[in-house]
């Protein structure tokens, strides 16, 4: 995956990043949402480009010395690919770069590909929520110390 790169998400990106949500069949952003979050100076996007086409994108909200993962797709035709080990990393160096120490994040329970992709980058589950998602299933929560 030489080619892909990672570049801070602009307004230009809402589109096709809420078309890759909605081929996920999940709805965690929206365009308010994002045009908002793009203008504030606590939250960071970046995006995936392989050839100019969006592939995956991560954002995060920050606070003094924390941060929390509000997001990360990838296109189901590049997982598994290391898109989402390279916006990881680009995501802990904008955090050094910023002060920040901690990241958290939480994920479904029966999302196992996520989970095993966040030990590998040295996340540890610190939490559970129950019946969070739908009042159904739970989510574990993870934090990873800088």
């Amino acid at each position: 995956m030489d080619k892909v790169k990672i570049e801070k998400m602009s307004v230009c990106d809402i589109e096709p990043v809420l078309y890759l949500e909605k081929t996920h069949n999940i709805k965690i952003l929206n365009e308010n949402v994002l045009n908002e979050d793009l203008k504030q100076n606590n939250t960071y996007y970046v995006v995936a480009k392989l050839d100019n086409t969006i592939v995956g994108y991560l954002g995060i909200s920050y606070v003094l010395d924390t941060a929390d993962i509000i997001s990360i797709v990838i296109d189901k035709n590049y997982t598994k690919k290391g898109i989402a080990s390279l916006l990881l990393n680009h995501i802990f160096k904008f955090c050094k770069t910023n002060n920040i120490v901690k990241i958290f994040l939480e994920v479904r329970q029966s999302n196992i590909a996520a989970q095993n992709l966040y030990l590998k980058h040295g996340f540890n589950k610190i939490s559970e929520r129950k019946k969070y998602y739908d009042n159904i299933e739970d989510a574990y929560i993870y934090e990873k110390q800088l």
